[in-house]
């Protein structure tokens, strides 16, 4: 027998293995404390949405969900426009550990296919996240999103853009959490 067909057996095996001891619950386990993606743990299962509707121009909500890669190593995200004229899947990203700079980043792609990636830098129910895109006038800029968790089902997500020595403000949105979405 080949050692291709002895790994993919071998891999079938180990997958049976884990579906039986999954059992039939719904939910994965939670994260061991000292993952290094943990601080985010929080922010997994469900639907997050933010009222849009006092933005003008269509907007209704932005949903975001995340969940769990299938390999446990990383927070995958998608984020999607809920407008009156449809629904604009926008950002599909990841939030992930980076063993290289011992740093938790984040790395997302839009509609346009354009990459944005970042650092992440969490302390308590705040965090931050560092990156470079374009602003409301297409301008690259330097960016801040921070995100302060008010409870496990709701939190408020501002966006700022670099101005000199300091930060302007541009948007912030208050998300909420509905379960079983």
């Amino acid at each position: 027998m080949s050692l291709a067909t002895r790994l993919g057996r071998l891999g079938i095996a180990v997958a049976l293995a884990a579906a039986s001891r999954a059992g039939l619950a719904e939910e994965a386990p939670p994260k061991p404390a000292d993952h290094p993606v943990a601080p985010l743990a929080w922010l997994v299962g469900g639907t997050w949405t933010a009222d849009c509707t006092k933005l003008g121009g269509g907007m209704k909500a932005i949903e975001t969900r995340y969940q769990w890669a299938d390999n446990d190593a990383y927070i995958r995200f998608t984020t999607h426009f809920i407008s009156e004229k449809g629904t604009l899947k926008n950002y599909d990203g990841n939030f992930f550990w980076d063993a290289a700079d011992s740093a938790l980043h984040v790395w997302y792609t839009d509609a346009r296919s354009e990459i944005t990636q970042g650092k992440v830098a969490v302390a308590g129910d705040t965090t931050e996240i560092a990156f470079r895109a374009h602003d409301f006038e297409d301008k690259l800029a330097d960016m801040k999103a921070t995100v302060v968790r008010s409870t496990n089902d709701r939190y408020t997500w501002s966006l700022a853009e670099k101005s000199g020595d300091g930060w302007k403000p541009l948007l912030s949105l208050e998300y909420r959490r509905a379960s079983g979405s």
